[in-house]
């Protein structure tokens, strides 16, 4: 349980970063700050959060590797988290960089949101049907 509750803290670090930085690429928040100055200080929380995710989520990993293993919404995932570090350091990166809020920046806004949405989901259906 204590590992649970530090991966819950770190989890709370590394989506508060997502969404911040993701709301104020939809035109939401923080407007009084550029998105790339809004993106700068929220990368320090995300990389501590997400190595934090990682480092609390290999024990949880370990003590039920093989139900994990044959749970499809584990591998889902894990294809999701793949792809969402992917798009986060190339694609929604490169958005970041503007000033404003444009209608490209909005749609990845949207897709950032809908892939870590997608993480959490399939986190939450691991639990309840492996």
């Amino acid at each position: 349980p204590l590992v649970q509750a530090v991966h819950l803290v770190f989890l709370a670090f590394f989506a508060g970063g997502i969404v911040i930085v993701d709301l104020r690429l939809l035109g939401y928040g923080m407007r009084s700050k550029t998105i790339a100055q809004v993106a700068r200080d929220a990368r320090p929380w995300m990389i501590l959060g997400f190595l934090g995710l990682v480092a609390t989520g290999l024990p949880q990993l370990m003590q039920n590797a093989t139900r994990e293993y044959f749970s499809e919404f584990f591998w889902y995932k894990m294809y999701l988290i793949g792809f969402g570090l992917i798009f986060l350091v190339t694609v929604r990166r490169k958005m970041t960089q503007g000033a404003e809020a444009t209608a490209a920046s909005k749609v990845v806004g949207l897709i950032s949101m809908a892939i870590w949405t997608g993480v959490t989901i399939t986190a939450r259906l691991i639990g309840l049907f492996t």
